[in-house]
């Protein structure tokens, strides 16, 4: 397998001919850019919020959808210069919210995207040397801190959409706030930790982050108004279905709608039957725009749901909780939460991880309800009773305490760290998890328990592989054996969702909804 290529695509900037065009477009735009920056709520606790982070080493920030914090609060700190020079890095758990967010903050900037502002996500990452703030995926960060555990190229660590509690993250918890305390330790320029969020346990963030204050900012900008339905529905796809065409009559063009969905599967169907729906509506209401995203969808198909809606039409979006967090979706008047989601489940009688449809937390439903209130008042569908909303978790079960953990054992053996046991999670997970998880690992041959568990040769290659343990040595293997190709088309197919598409039946129903709330 070749070593020479780097895993990822450097886009080049023409410097140039990039700051020519910034600076035309940055003229014309840059006004109103400014003036929506102005309107966000927290702009008027800049010069607090600014003074109170560069006091502190680490801050937790809780501020309501739409209230500015993952777009400005990065620009605050590096326009007041508490990054001292160095990189504010902010962490999301998805590659969409990682580009999008960073391309808006570039235009709020006035400068092209790679330069002042960039990003890093898998197989891509846009930035140069003049690279101060750096919006990543929360796992690219956690590569780098394999080769540079002390992070020294970030003065500003922000980790944003916390109470996802992602696998990724909740490693990174553990690993910044150990750079943090090393740096401190050997004299070097001190690290600054900002935990960002909507909705979290805050008391439980602050106690882990050495009691760290807690800061507060003012709500959502618009209200949105809540329906739930009046009965338990059986298909909720369907029943999402004939909400849409239901608010699709009733309400003008340019209101556009989005809808949570579980998977690629089940929204490639839906985005199906609206289409065929929608052909035989026609003059029964504005023309549908109807547009997926899901993670397995590529890069430029994504970007698709955020290209201004034509006139006189209404897009629909169809997503999986990718959109939950983080992105801004222009023109979203009208939500329709299913009440469910894809959790990854890890069965240790079988070895296998399963992706199992499961009910939201009360959290994830917050974050789905404020989609609809970002730009304007909004409305939220809820495709469930008031009764199954009060009976949801209250937090999102972290991904750590729900999966298999031999890639979080290796990448940790990988940063220097050998007592597993003892190393400093959030929410730590069983012994019998990690003590399985490190006899997987040396029936792989990538630990060695002689006097203190550590990295073989084979696991150090290993831990060079975004993949499974178990699939990273398989691809090492093939090479030996002659069927590197082979094995890399099964890896490939193994490490993605279903690429099979089963169409659903369409089942009518009857469906009514009852009184609002205004949240």
């Amino acid at each position: 397998m070749p070593s020479e290529e780097p895993p990822y695509k450097k886009k080049k900037v023409n410097s140039q001919h990039s700051h020519s065009h910034a600076s035309q477009n940055g003229f014309v735009n840059n006004y109103k850019l400014q003036q929506e920056r102005r309107r966000l709520p927290i702009f008027t606790a800049k010069h607090k919020l600014t003074q109170q982070i560069r006091s502190l080493d680490t801050a937790i920030v809780i501020g309501e959808t739409g209230s500015g914090k993952t777009t400005q609060i990065p620009q605050f700190l590096h326009e007041a210069g508490v990054h001292r020079g160095s990189i504010i890095a902010v962490t999301q758990p998805r590659r969409v919210a990682a580009i999008t967010v960073s391309q808006r903050v570039a235009q709020e900037s006035g400068t092209l995207l790679g330069h002042l502002v960039g990003y890093s996500v898998r197989f891509e990452d846009v930035t140069s040397e003049s690279t101060k703030i750096k919006y990543m995926t929360d796992g690219m960060l956690l590569r780098e801190s394999t080769l540079d555990p002390l992070m020294k190229r970030y003065s500003i660590i922000v980790l944003d959409e916390a109470h996802e509690r992602t696998i990724h993250t909740d490693v990174l918890f553990g690993v910044v706030k150990k750079a943090q305390r090393d740096r401190k330790k050997k004299g070097l320029k001190p690290l600054k930790i900002i935990v960002m969020s909507a909705t979290m346990d805050v008391d439980h963030f602050s106690n882990y982050f050495n009691k760290a204050p807690v800061l507060y900012l003012e709500g959502r900008q618009y209200p949105v108004q809540v329906f739930y339905s009046t009965t338990t529905q059986s298909d909720y796809v369907m029943a999402a279905v004939v909400t849409l065409f239901q608010l699709h009559r009733d309400h003008p063009p340019n209101q556009d709608v989005l809808i949570f969905m579980t998977g690629q599967e089940e929204i490639e169907s839906t985005v199906r039957c609206i289409r065929d729906i929608s052909k035989d509506m026609v003059g029964e209401g504005p023309p549908l725009v109807v547009c997926p995203l899901y993670a397995a969808l590529p890069s430029h198909l994504q970007l698709k749901v955020f290209n201004k809606t034509p006139e006189g039409s209404r897009k629909v979006i169809v997503a999986t909780n990718i959109a939950e967090t983080s992105v801004t979706i222009h023109g979203i008047k009208f939500v329709i939460d299913t009440g469910v989601v894809k959790a990854k489940l890890y069965n240790p009688n079988s070895g296998l991880d399963l992706l199992k449809v499961v009910r939201i937390s009360k959290a994830q439903a917050l974050q789905r309800t404020g989609r609809a209130g970002r730009e304007s008042s909004g409305t939220c569908y809820r495709i469930y009773t008031e009764e199954e909303f009060d009976s949801f978790k209250k937090n999102t079960v972290p991904e750590i305490l729900r999966c298999n953990l031999s890639s979080v054992v290796l990448q940790l053996l990988a940063l220097g760290i050998s007592d597993i046991v003892n190393f400093d999670f959030m929410d730590k997970p069983s012994i019998e998890s990690l003590i399985g998880a490190v006899h997987q690992l040396h029936s792989l041959g990538a630990v060695t328990k002689e006097d203190c568990i550590k990295l073989t040769p084979l696991g150090k290659q290993m831990v060079s592989f975004p993949l499974d343990p178990r699939l990273s040595k398989t691809v090492l293997i093939a090479k030996d054996n002659h069927c590197l190709e082979e094995i890399l088309s099964i890896v490939s197919m193994l490490s993605v969702d279903s690429v099979m598409f089963t169409p659903q039946s369409k089942v009518s129903f009857h469906w009514f909804f009852k009184g609002s709330k205004v949240k």
